[in-house]
């Protein structure tokens, strides 16, 4: 009888775009006055890279609710974090399967163009709903969030695969 592998790499997944899209005050606690997440959206960025990697747990519903409850969570108008987690699903499932992902510039490249869809439709979505919003920090997000994805994909690219690694020479 075969042994089945374990693999814990779509529930690890999971709980880190949870920790990252639920418990947005960590940031504000453990580092003072500095708010990074005006520098970079790490939601973005956890979500394109999830959905790009097609992991097992990432699907247009799960996203969807999660959008909601973000939203509810820090104020905003119902869905406008929905939509904006479903424009990077999308665009990542889609990027996937014409095979961009052959090399790492044509991914960085499909990322910044998701979040820069992302962000005209938020601030679209803004202006129809009459919120104030400030154009130069969108700006400076999606700069910091371009620039800072390469930072992350190594960094979540190497865990997952020495996780992958760890397991398998485990079950040997």
């Amino acid at each position: 009888m075969a042994k089945v592998k374990k693999n814990y790499n779509d529930l690890l997944s999971v709980l880190i775009v949870l920790i990252v899209t639920l418990a947005p005050s960590i940031s504000l606690e453990a580092f003072g006055d500095i708010q990074l997440n005006k520098y970079f959206n790490l939601e973005f960025i956890i979500i394109y890279f999830f959905s790009f990697n097609r992991f097992k747990y990432f699907r247009a519903i799960s996203l969807f609710v999660l959008g909601i409850i973000v939203d509810s969570l820090i104020g905003n108008y119902l869905g406008i974090s929905s939509i904006a987690f479903l424009i990077l699903y999308k665009i990542a499932i889609y990027q996937n399967t014409i095979q961009v992902r052959s090399i790492f510039i044509s991914e960085w490249i499909a990322f910044g163009l998701a979040i820069f869809v992302v962000y005209v439709v938020e601030l679209v979505m803004f202006y129809l709903t009459g919120v104030k919003t400030d154009i130069q920090a969108f700006v400076l997000n999606f700069i910091g969030s371009f620039l800072s994805y390469p930072i992350f994909w190594i960094i979540l690219k190497y865990s997952f695969l020495r996780l992958e690694r760890f397991s398998n020479d485990k079950d040997e």
